[in-house]
C-alpha cells in the first residue's frame, strides 16, 4: 500500500472534537449546547429571499476561549446544491417557521433535522470551510 495513502486516513475528522488538532486551549467545535440555542432562538420576520433549504442540520458552536465568545452556525446538506453546507454565525432561529437567519442577513429554510455529529462530508466541508475562514492551519485543521 502506498505510504502516503495510509496516512491521509488519519486526517479524516471522525468528530467535531477531532477537527481541531492544535491550540485547543484556543478553541472547541462542537454541537451546540440547548442555553446556546435559546440565545438564538426568536422570531424571523423576513421570508423574502430564502438563499437554499437545509436537510439532515444540526447547530454547531465554535467556541473561541480566548475571547470567551461562541458563534453558532447551521450544518447540514445544502437541497439546492446537492452537497454539505455551513452557513456564516446564526443571529436567530425561529424553529417555530422553520427559518434561520445569519448574522450577514442570509435566510435559510430548515428541511428535516439531523441528530448527532454531521456526516464525515460535512466534517470534510467544515474543516475546507474553517481554512477559507483562516482559522483551520493555528488550529491544525485538516485540509481538504
Amino acid at each position: 500500500m502506498n505510504q502516503e495513502f495510509a496516512n491521509t486516513s488519519g486526517l479524516l475528522p471522525q468528530s467535531l472534537d477531532d477537527i481541531i488538532r492544535l491550540n485547543r486551549g484556543q478553541a472547541e467545535l462542537r454541537l451546540s449546547r440547548t442555553h446556546e440555542i435559546d440565545a438564538l432562538v426568536g422570531v424571523v420576520d423576513s421570508y423574502a429571499g430564502v438563499k437554499d433549504e437545509i436537510g439532515n442540520w444540526r447547530l454547531v458552536s465554535f467556541v473561541d476561549k480566548l475571547s470567551k465568545s461562541t458563534r453558532v452556525m447551521l450544518i447540514g446538506d445544502s437541497i439546492t446544491r446537492k452537497h454539505p453546507t455551513i452557513t456564516s454565525p446564526l443571529a436567530s432561529i425561529d424553529l417555530a417557521h422553520g427559518v434561520a437567519k445569519t448574522v450577514n442577513g442570509s435566510i435559510y429554510k430548515l428541511g428535516n433535522r439531523g441528530y448527532g455529529e454531521p456526516s464525515k462530508d460535512g466534517l470534510a466541508f467544515l474543516c475546507a470551510a474553517m481554512h477559507r475562514w483562516g482559522n483551520g492551519r493555528a488550529l491544525g485543521v485538516p485540509r481538504f
